[in-house]
Parts: C-alpha cells; structure tokens; sequence
C-alpha cells in the first residue's frame, strides 16, 4: 500500500481556521483549545509538509505564500466536503435525471416515465435534451442514446430499435398520388444535414441514382423536425419507425413502403457511474429495460439490407 500522503486531519482543520482567522489567539479560540495546542498542530503540519508554511516576526505568526496556497486547498476540500455532506440526506430525494434525444423525449419517453411515476410516486424525474454527438452536463443520471451500427457503450443495453422506413401524411399522399417505391423519385423528400438516408434508402429500393436528383428537397435540423414536417403534409420522410408508432396507429402518417434501412441501429439506455449508486435511478432504468424487452420484433430478414453509414 502506498505511503499516506496527507497530514493529521487536525493539524489541516487547524490550518484552515488558521487561514480563515488570522491569528493564533482567534483560532484558539474558534476551535476551543489552547495557544499551545494550535502552535503545535501548525508545526506539526509545517514538520509533515518539509517546508515552511509559516512566518514568525516577533509575536506575530502569518502564512508564507506556501501556507497560503496549501491552506486556500484546504479550505475549498473542506468546502466540498461539508456541502456533500449536507445533501447526503436529500440525495435520494433528488430527481432522477435522464437525457434523450429531442425525438425520443415525446413519442416513447413521457409515456413511459408517466407509467412508472403511477407505479413509484416517491421518485422525481427530471428531462433534459440530448443533442447527438455533444456531451450533457452535468452527466445525468441516465441516458438514452443512439448508435447507428448497433454498438453501444459498455454497460449499456439496447431498448429501441433504429430503422427507418418512408412515410407522410394523408393527405400528402393523396395530392400526389403516391403508390410505391418509384412515385417517391417526384416527391419533395425531407431531409437532415448530411441526406445519407434517403441515398441510402434509393440504393436499398433498388432505384437509379438520378431519381433523388430529380425530387425537391426540404432540409431539417434533426428527426424531430422532420417527422413534423411529414404530419404537416410538406413531404416524404424517412423516420424511425418505432418511435412513429403512435402517429402511424392514428392515421397521421401513413407507410409508403416496407423497405426499412438502419437496420442495425438502435437507441440504447446507459446509467452514469453517479446513476449506478441510486436506487431511484436503477428502479427507472430498470423499468425502461423491461418495458422494452421483447416488444419490438427484429425486421424481417427478407428485406433487403443496407450498408450504414452517417448518424442519426
């Protein structure tokens, strides 16, 4: 085991009510002992420390610019202490916090968080938004993530699956007589940044590439967007088709074709090490596990599958 390098935790509380008062007299006094005792914790640090922290000129004693320095990281560990120790007894009656992406958080997480709020009405539940690539601070306690390849972090486990199938509303159909795969080479598509998935998807369906150079295109910052461009009829949509059940099952958009792309992917469910030590946070990401567990069928193996590449 290695040697213990940290002095006598009183001689460090003396050096902090040293610093906080000034003087020998006034620390003594703070702390309810002796003159004697306090000179003897300061020397005993300053023995422990192999330098000297403290400067006498006459009766008076004050902190060299070591001491000084020692004694301010002294006191903002104290600090943290304390405040730790304060919330020790509210702790487990913080919210759990949980971070998804902004797709995610409407159409598959405030259902199920309702259902488990019913079911645990002592635990709080905190939401933030999730946006891809960029770390949440502070870390929350839980995370709902995306991986386009299927691999998720260690530890994590895979709730939703990921691939996307095309969709719009009703009444965009309607106006443009959509009927399969080939119609969607004249409708408006809605897009992300980077159109991988509607290349993707012409590739999977089988369609010459210039189709997609002779449709219109509307561009949107993400797949909430997106979905809600394709509800307000302004195009096509490739969207993942887990998280559209709802809007499928009520008839705001409709599927314009079985061929799915993103197969691999899948949505996943990480509890951070700070997650890890609250009961609240494991009943919640448990329950989200099992909630999940079976619920969705892998795509069917006989549709055809596509290269992945790009991000959600």
């Amino acid at each position: 085991m290695a040697q213990d390098r940290l002095p006598p935790l009183r001689a460090l509380k003396t050096l902090e009510a040293f610093h906080q008062s000034g003087s020998v007299t006034a620390t003594a006094r703070a702390l309810n002992v002796s003159h004697s005792a306090i000179s003897h914790q300061l020397k005993q640090i300053e023995d422990w420390a192999g330098i000297r922290l403290m400067r006498r000129d006459g009766r008076q004693t004050a902190l060299t610019e070591a001491g000084d320095s020692l004694a301010q990281v002294i006191n903002e560990s104290f600090g943290a202490i304390r405040h730790e120790i304060d919330r020790l007894t509210m702790r487990e009656k913080l919210p759990v916090s949980v971070a998804a992406l902004r797709f995610v958080i409407p159409n598959w997480l405030l259902p199920e968080i309702e259902a488990f709020m019913a079911e645990h009405p002592d635990v709080s539940v905190y939401v933030q938004e999730h946006i891809s690539d960029q770390p949440v601070s502070p870390e929350p306690d839980l995370l709902i993530g995306f991986s386009l390849d299927g691999q998720v972090p260690p530890g994590a486990e895979p709730i939703i699956p990921g691939a996307a199938i095309p969709v719009c509303a009703p009444s965009y159909q309607a106006r443009h007589a959509i009927g399969g795969e080939a119609d969607l080479a004249r409708a408006t598509l809605l897009h992300d940044e980077d159109m991988r998935m509607w290349r993707t998807w012409f590739a999977a369906a089988g369609l010459a590439p210039q189709y997609e150079g002779e449709t219109r295109r509307l561009f949107f910052s993400g797949s909430a967007l997106i979905c809600d461009a394709a509800r307000q009829g302004l195009g096509v949509a490739l969207c993942r088709e887990a998280l559209i059940e709802p809007y499928l099952e009520k008839g705001e958009l409709v599927r314009l074709s079985d061929i799915r792309i993103d197969n691999a992917s899948v949505y996943y469910l990480a509890l951070s090490q700070h997650g890890m030590n609250r009961r609240a946070a494991i009943a919640l990401a448990d329950w989200l596990a099992e909630r999940n567990r079976g619920r969705w069928k892998p795509a069917d193996s006989r549709r055809r599958r596509s290269r992945q590449a790009g991000a959600e």
